[in-house]
């Protein structure tokens, strides 16, 4: 970029016009834009803009990118805590068809997690590590936390941490999220999406953790995703590329530094 178009972007951010800055901060994401190596674009100007819009919006709804304003913000839209009872937790369990793991590394990562329940308030949120082939870390009725054994292999203590941020962030957006599905509305599901990477990035650095490391893992398993052929168009159109995810965590590493 050249330097008048940053002092055009710098300029743009001085304004008071909420559009203006959301193009400026599109830009600066650096995924509005067309890229050409060796002459070829590799990204169409359409989905660019799109990822860039989508980006934007998402980290718009903390409000300010400095720590004080998006930790009051994450307060503002906490739900509360919903503990299940042992005859309700034991049917989840049972409903996911999957043994339950246990042993001495289980216990480990079950208390490296500890940080993360801690910071979002899930403190007592129940953790079950189930036998599974597929690399997946997800909440089951917003009240069991559920980790496979198979992700454990592929990913470090840190970078599931990260997963798990993710998959705690979807219950600041729960009923938003919720609505979108009913109505198939792709794009604000790519926002939610990009909001809880967002949500896992900040998590990671206020508990000590590099936030770089969420990007690592999604890179991971967007790979095994694709070679075991369990990527489907449906997930391509609620979730945002890994291109997109990238660059805003690119951004959020270097902001958060």
């Amino acid at each position: 970029m050249s330097l008048s178009n940053y002092r055009l972007l710098a300029a743009a951010l001085r304004e008071e016009k909420p559009m203006f800055k959301q193009v400026a901060l599109s830009a600066i994401l650096g995924i509005t834009f067309t890229a050409t190596v060796n002459g070829q674009i590799n990204r169409s100007f359409t989905s660019e803009w799109i990822e860039g819009r989508e980006a934007t919006k998402a980290i718009a709804r903390f409000g300010d990118l400095s720590p004080e304003v998006i930790r009051k913000r994450l307060i503002q839209m906490r739900q509360p805590a919903y503990l299940p009872g042992p005859m309700l937790e034991k049917k989840i369990i049972e409903s996911q068809y999957l043994p339950i793991a246990d042993g001495k590394r289980i216990d480990r990562l079950k208390a490296s997690l500890q940080p993360v329940l801690d910071y979002h308030e899930r403190s007592r949120m129940p953790v079950y590590v189930l036998r599974s082939e597929k690399p997946k870390a997800y909440l089951v009725e917003s009240a069991v936390l559920i980790i496979t054994t198979r992700i454990m292999m592929i990913a470090s203590d840190e970078e599931i941490r990260g997963i798990v941020a993710h998959e705690l962030a979807h219950e600041y957006v729960r009923e938003e999220r919720s609505r979108a599905q009913e109505a198939k509305n792709g794009e604000l599901m790519r926002e939610y999406e990009l909001f809880c990477d967002a949500v896992a990035a900040f998590t990671l650095k206020e508990i000590g953790d590099d936030p770089a490391s969420y990007r690592r893992i999604l890179e991971r398993l967007t790979h095994i995703g694709i070679t075991m052929g369990s990527a489907t168009r449906h997930e391509s159109d609620t979730h945002p590329s890994l291109y997109a995810r990238k660059k805003l965590n690119k951004f959020l590493s270097r902001r958060f530094d």
